[in-house]
């Protein structure tokens, strides 16, 4: 089970510690972690009665941190329900920062991601472009000078060299983990902090 985790300014916390304040209800919580037990176990345990153990269950149901998991019955025949805590743990937490993911922030990451994997492809097209072979001059003949190449015609070959295909997929993969940050962590953080 996860964790409940509760910020004493959430609507919740003024339930919880209401349903908490009694040393008895602490007990009573305490004991159902320990183990899903029943109201009249309770009270025995405890050496309270049934009806002041079920007055905090009650109170506890309410604030969300017990709940009933099963029925089990008395020697009697009688009903009685197992109670067994909500969430694996109860933390109460006050001054900590909200922490809500950041659109800008994650932006200026992809940026900088698309600028390092940028520099690594013209990096890996400058290594391993391989340049074409000039033909030594003939005795007597003058040399021929290549023209420098075209704007376009760099980007041509760059694009099918080695620097383009590490910029592709690069850039491919930061677009990905981006695409799945916002769907995954970003967009339903916001709803749930609209929802609030």
């Amino acid at each position: 089970m996860e964790p409940k985790l509760v910020d004493f300014e959430d609507e919740s916390a003024e339930q919880i510690i209401s349903a908490v304040s009694s040393t008895t209800a602490r007990r009573i919580l305490s004991q159902i972690y320990a183990e899903p037990t029943t109201a009249s176990e309770i009270a025995t345990e405890l050496n309270s009665s049934v009806q002041n153990i079920s007055y905090h269950l009650d109170r506890l149901q309410n604030a969300d941190l017990v709940a009933v998991v099963e029925t089990w019955y008395s020697e009697q025949g009688r009903e009685m329900d197992v109670y067994a805590p909500t969430n694996g743990a109860l933390v109460l937490f006050a001054g900590a920062e909200r922490t809500s993911p950041s659109l800008k922030t994650a932006l200026s990451r992809v940026f900088g991601a698309v600028g390092i994997v940028g520099a690594v492809s013209v990096l890996a097209h400058t290594r391993r472009s391989v340049p074409t072979p000039v033909s030594s001059p003939r005795a007597g003949a003058s040399p021929v000078q290549q023209p420098d190449p075209t704007m376009w015609e760099t980007l041509g070959t760059f694009a099918t060299g080695p620097g383009g295909v590490v910029l592709g997929i690069g850039i491919f993969l930061i677009l990905l983990f981006f695409v799945a940050w916002y769907w995954g962590t970003y967009r339903p953080a916001r709803n749930h902090a609209h929802s609030a």
